[in-house]
Order: structure tokens, then C-alpha cells, then sequence
């Protein structure tokens, strides 16, 4: 089963939350920083999660919408 990896932008997106948003929880050390390949930060259905429940978004609705930037 292959994994499925998602760019910084695509997690903002579905999120609701801005990349700058997105950064900041890495380095501030709110949520654990994902895997990164070739210099670029790749995530995985569990970092998204976190960021998820960190920013107190529904993951489920938030899919389901399709995600919308603030």
C-alpha cells in the first residue's frame, strides 16, 4: 500500500488555514514537523490530523467541503 503525501499548500487548503499558519506550528514546536524530501515539508494523513485537532478543525467536514482558505 503506497503512501499518500501532501504538500504544505494542499494541507493549508484543506485546513482553512494559511501556509504561514501552517509553518509556525512547526517551528514553534506546537506539532511535530513531517518528513521532508528534497527540502520541502511532505505530509502524511497523521500530520494532518494533528494540525488538524491543533487548529481545532473537522477534519471530516473540512474534506468534505473541500477545504477553504482564511
Amino acid at each position: 500500500m503506497k503512501t499518500q503525501f501532501y504538500s504544505i499548500a494542499e494541507v493549508s487548503r484543506l485546513l482553512g488555514v494559511a501556509e504561514h499558519r501552517v509553518n509556525y506550528a512547526h517551528r514553534a514546536s506546537k506539532v511535530p514537523s513531517p518528513v521532508i524530501f528534497a527540502g520541502r515539508r511532505m505530509y502524511v494523513q497523521a500530520d494532518i490530523e494533528r494540525l488538524a485537532q491543533h487548529f481545532s478543525v473537522d477534519l471530516a467536514q473540512a474534506e468534505a467541503e473541500g477545504g477553504q482558505h482564511d
